[in-house]
């Protein structure tokens, strides 16, 4: 019980966290789009493409191998010999993959981005790709080993890190190259604290690559996942260039940042929910393992939902206000991508069972299966239909993926789904959406006002139509009273 409890501590943490990172991303984004415009920030996102695919690559699935592997060890020798024998193999992979991609950088300037002029940015953006596979391993350390306050700092400094830095070198003129020199600054300086706190906790040794082979005999089978989750979630954004051009990229992908904010809601579960299954699982206690799996699944949908539908009713202010109308004709790409996003986070949290269970393979499969149909809808709706037919390839995909994860994973876990719970979820947010799309929004400060009757609106009407359990509403009124009492002292 205790566990629980701390589990739940501390995934409300890491939730307190997003919220904050959430904001630092809407307030970095009007920075960015309003000095690059359309086009630049449409090279902006095929660089950022570009890392995530080519990292994603060179980490070969370690970062998952670390959490299953390593939640549940004790040994000081063990754990020393692992995360130096990852970190290592990751840095050098890392530094391959920067390499290959800062000398073909004029090839994919040409042929991919159809600008040569890119060339120089492509270049310098080629170290994000070594940092961004460092970090990811130096962050899983503390994930895993649930020092989660000092991984919430740490996500706290690159949001609001960047932000700092970029609109500095912004501001004196730098462009897009100062956005790639303060995302460089603030990522390596993340990996060197790190690596510092690690040292200073586990002590240093040269490693021996002991158990590397079993590692990569888990991880490698996640690495085609990988390239075909990277399709499912990317290749639509290359492809609009390829079609459309840079401009109508960087109008997508404007659009498509702020509709993915939604599976901001799902990362403290992924950080917190993988290590806590992985070490019930080994303990066999698979009647908590399988409380954790329902109780995440309610609370995410819970809070989800909502959201979903109030992007979708503030998709143009959004837009509107954090961007210039040159964006504004993505809007209705914001809802099509933050239902994706939902289904995205349900694939999250269902994924787990197979992990838990290595079958890896399974989870490759399905990816495989919804990065085709990706592939295949976005050819033949982004020419029709434009951008949005984009959005929509990704909305059928990720639903493709739910299906097939529920499939397998209900042979070997089945749990509660808490369908009613979720029905009066989706009734009381239509209600919120109702109300807040009838206001007509001009500034930030109406956008989080209405925002936040929205969120007040969507509480009451789950009130009224029973949408809460005794002990949660036991918790809200215990909270209110405490308020109360603070406000009164």
């Amino acid at each position: 019980m205790v566990s629980y409890r701390k589990f739940v501590k501390d995934v409300g943490l890491i939730g307190t966290v997003q919220i904050l990172t959430s904001l630092g991303t809407f307030f970095l984004l009007p920075i960015i789009t309003k000095t690059l415009g359309t086009y630049d920030y449409g090279l902006w996102a095929q660089i950022n493409i570009i890392v995530s695919l080519i990292s994603s690559l060179a980490l070969m699935g370690l970062s998952a191998g670390f959490v299953r592997f390593l939640s549940a060890e004790t040994d000081q020798k063990t754990i020393r010999e692992a995360v130096y024998s990852i970190l290592s193999f990751v840095t050098i992979s890392g530094f391959l993959a920067s390499l290959l991609v800062y000398m073909f950088a004029e090839p994919l300037a040409t042929f991919v981005f159809k600008d040569p002029k890119a060339t120089y940015f492509i270049q310098a953006g080629s170290a994000l790709i070594l940092l961004s596979v460092v970090e990811s391993i130096s962050l899983f350390y503390f994930r895993v080993f649930r020092q989660i306050k000092k991984y919430s700092y740490f996500t706290l400094f690159e949001t609001f890190g960047k932000l700092f830095f970029i609109l500095i070198l912004v501001k004196v003129g730098y462009g897009l190259l100062g956005i790639i020199g303060a995302t460089i600054l603030v990522q390596g300086s993340i990996v060197l604290i790190s690596l510092v706190i690690m040292v200073s906790q586990i002590g240093f040794i040269i490693p021996r690559f002991t158990h590397i082979k079993e590692y990569l005999q888990f991880s490698l089978p996640l690495t085609p996942s990988s390239l075909v989750r990277w399709i499912t979630e990317s290749s639509d954004r290359f492809l609009v260039n390829y079609f459309l051009g840079l401009g109508s990229a960087g109008v997508y992908s404007a659009a498509y940042s702020i509709g993915t904010l939604i599976q901001l809601l799902v990362t403290p579960l992924q950080v917190i929910l993988l290590p806590e299954l992985s070490k019930l699982f080994d303990e066999n206690k698979l009647d908590q393992v399988k409380i954790y799996l329902s109780s995440s699944l309610r609370y995410f949908l819970l809070i989800t939902v909502p959201a979903v539908f109030g992007l979708s009713a503030l998709a143009k202010p959004l837009l509107g206000i954090f961007t210039t109308q040159d964006f504004l004709s993505g809007w209705l790409v914001i809802p099509i991508v933050a239902f994706s996003g939902l289904l995205a986070g349900v694939f999250q949290i269902f994924v787990n069972i197979m992990f838990l269970v290595k079958e890896t393979k399974s989870t490759t499969y399905i990816n495989i299966i919804a990065a085709v149909s990706n592939v295949l809808l976005n050819l033949l709706l982004i020419p029709s239909i434009g951008f949005i037919g984009a959005a929509l390839s990704t909305l059928i995909s990720y639903f493709l993926m739910i299906v097939l994860c529920i499939y397998v994973s209900r042979k070997h876990f089945v749990f509660d789904y808490y369908y009613y719970d979720i029905a009066k979820s989706i009734l009381s947010s239509f209600g919120m959406y109702l109300f807040v799309s009838h206001f007509a929004i001009s500034s930030i400060f109406e956008l989080f006002e209405i925002a936040g009757m929205g969120v007040l609106i969507y509480v009451v009407m789950m009130f009224m139509v029973g949408g809460f359990s005794d002990h949660e509403l036991s918790l809200i009124r215990k909270y209110l009273f405490k308020v109360k009492g603070e406000v009164k002292q």
